[in-house]
C-alpha cells in the first residue's frame, strides 16, 4: 500500500531557489580611509593658503648693490610693491623685472622666513663713449647702451671707443657690432683696464681692426696691442712700462706691445 508523502518533503534537501540569498557587504574601511585622507589634505592646503594670505606676507625688503638707483626703483622693477606673499615669490619674474632696468643687473635673492627678503643687484656704470653717425652714446663695460647724448662730443673723463662698426645701437640694449670680434675685443680690453686699475689713465681704445688694437693714454702714450689674445699680460706690460717712462721724464710716444711681456718704446720726437 502506497504511503502519502508530505508536499514539502524531498530526499535531497531544499530546492535550489530556497537557499538564502547573499547579502551586500558593508563598505570597506580602506575606501573610507582614502576619503578621510583627501579631506585632510584639502583642509591643510586651505589652511596654508589662508595662512599665506593673512600672515606670510613680505613686510621687509633690503636691497644690496645699488648706488644711484634708489631702493624704490629696484623694488618697483622687481614687482614687489604692495602686498606680496612669502610662499608665492617668483624669482624668475623678479629677475626679469630688475633686468628690464638698463642700469641694473640681477644677482640673487635671499628669503628670510617668515616675512623678509634681500635683493642683490649690480649697478651698471658708464665706462665709455662711442660715436655713431655723429651721435654720442654712453655704454658700460659689457656694451650696454645707457644714454644717448646727441651731438655732444665725447668727454666726461670716460674712455672714447673709436673704429666701432655698428649694425644696431639703441638705449637699453647691448650695442650690436658688425663684427663679433670687435665686441669681444672691447669687452676684453675693458675688463682688463678696469681689473688692473688702468681705466682712469686711458683716453681711447681703437677697435678699427680687431687684429691690430690700439690703446692711447691721457698723457700721449699709444700702445699697439696686436690682436685680442693675452690681453692681461699685454695691458700689464703697458701699464708697467708707461709708469717707468713717466718716472724717467719721458714724454708720450709709441709702444709696441703686441707680444706679451715685451714692449718697445719709440719717443714722439724720433
Amino acid at each position: 500500500m502506497s504511503q502519502q508523502l508530505p508536499p514539502d518533503f524531498s530526499p535531497f534537501g531544499p530546492m535550489r531557489d530556497e537557499y538564502p540569498q547573499p547579502q551586500p557587504l558593508p563598505p570597506t574601511r580602506k575606501r573610507s580611509g582614502v576619503v578621510t585622507l583627501v579631506a585632510t589634505l584639502i583642509v591643510i592646503l586651505a589652511a596654508a593658503v589662508l595662512l599665506n594670505d593673512s600672515l606670510l606676507r613680505i613686510r621687509g625688503i633690503a636691497v644690496v648693490g645699488n648706488s644711484k638707483v634708489s631702493w624704490e626703483e629696484v623694488v618697483t622693477a622687481a614687482g614687489l610693491r604692495g602686498s606680496v606673499g612669502y610662499l608665492t615669490l617668483n624669482e624668475k619674474k623678479i629677475e626679469e623685472g630688475i633686468n628690464q632696468n638698463r642700469y641694473l643687473v640681477y644677482q640673487k635673492m635671499e628669503k628670510h622666513f617668515p616675512d623678509s627678503l634681500t635683493l642683490y643687484v649690480k649697478e651698471r656704470q658708464a665706462r665709455a663713449n662711442v660715436q655713431v653717425m655723429g651721435v654720442t652714446y654712453q655704454m658700460d663695460e659689457d656694451g650696454m647702451i645707457l644714454e644717448r647724448l646727441g651731438t655732444t662730443q665725447p668727454g666726461g673723463g670716460l674712455i672714447t671707443v673709436t673704429g666701432f662698426q655698428t649694425r644696431e645701437i639703441r638705449v637699453g640694449s647691448p650695442i650690436v657690432a658688425s663684427m663679433a670680434s670687435q665686441m669681444e675685443a672691447y669687452q676684453g680690453l675693458m675688463q682688463e683696464v678696469l681689473l688692473q686699475g688702468f681705466a682712469d689713465q686711458v683716453s681711447e681704445l681703437n677697435l678699427s681692426n680687431p687684429d691690430s688694437l690700439y690703446l692711447i693714454t691721457k698723457d700721449g702714450y699709444t700702445a699697439h696691442l696686436g690682436d685680442g689674445s693675452d690681453l692681461r699680460a699685454k695691458i700689464g706690460t703697458v701699464r708697467a712700462v708707461v709708469a717707468k717712462l713717466r718716472e724717467m721724464g719721458k714724454g708720450g710716444g709709441m709702444l709696441e706691445a703686441s707680444v706679451p711681456a715685451v714692449a718697445t718704446f719709440m719717443p714722439m720726437d724720433n
